[in-house]
């Protein structure tokens, strides 16, 4: 049982989030994680759990300026 001071839908929007958390710590991909969340476009999914994604925009850009180097961009 609940205790009183826990709204249900609060309980059950952290045990969603945690699920999500834990899938994506898992390296599951966004576009799996929408699927099994039933959310109806991944970009729901990104919206609410994009934060916990791994990486960020100087990672991103290191990543980019490494691709271009070895294809001779």
């Amino acid at each position: 049982m609940t205790p009183s001071w826990i709204a249900s839908s609060s309980l059950e929007e952290e045990c969603r989030h945690t699920y999500a958390s834990m899938m994506i710590a898992a390296g599951v991909n966004a576009k799996a994680l929408s699927a099994y969340m039933g959310h109806a476009s991944i970009t729901v999914t990104l919206d609410r759990y994009g934060h916990l994604l791994p990486g960020n925009e100087r990672e991103a850009a290191a990543r980019l300026d490494e691709y271009l180097g070895a294809n001779g961009q």
